[in-house]
């Protein structure tokens, strides 16, 4: 007798998101030119972030991202694969990170965790 394969809920991330606000800006090619658009971001997590750029990117299209990390002067550059565009709203999926921006990502996220540890939603 079989045993029933085990899957993961759907909707239940590997990580944790946390709400951020700030600029970035994206690098890829939109119809068929290479483009600097400014943007923002929206949450952030170890392994991606949602962003918002006015331009329409598809899934599956590979990006690069510049950000400074807020509150030190850390710029990061990292490469990301578009995983969902709904407009001007992406979510994309950090790429083969270096060491450094490994690192400059996990402060962040530890800070963005002790932040929102300490001020719960009431």
């Amino acid at each position: 007798m079989s045993t029933p394969a085990i899957t993961a809920p759907t909707g239940v991330r590997r990580t944790p998101r946390f709400r951020v606000n700030f600029p970035i800006k994206l690098f890829a090619n939109v119809q068929q030119r290479r483009c600097a658009i400014q943007g923002r971001s929206h949450d952030l997590s170890m392994l991606g972030m949602a962003i918002y750029i006015p331009a329409e990117l598809e899934s599956g299209q590979t990006v690069q991202i510049e950000f400074v990390i807020p509150n030190t002067n850390q710029r990061l550059g990292v490469n990301a694969i578009v995983r969902n565009s709904q407009g001007f709203r992406c979510g994309v999926e950090f790429q083969n990170l270096t060491p450094l921006d490994e690192s400059g990502l996990t402060k962040l996220c530890a800070k963005l965790e002790a932040e929102a540890a300490s001020n719960p939603p009431a």
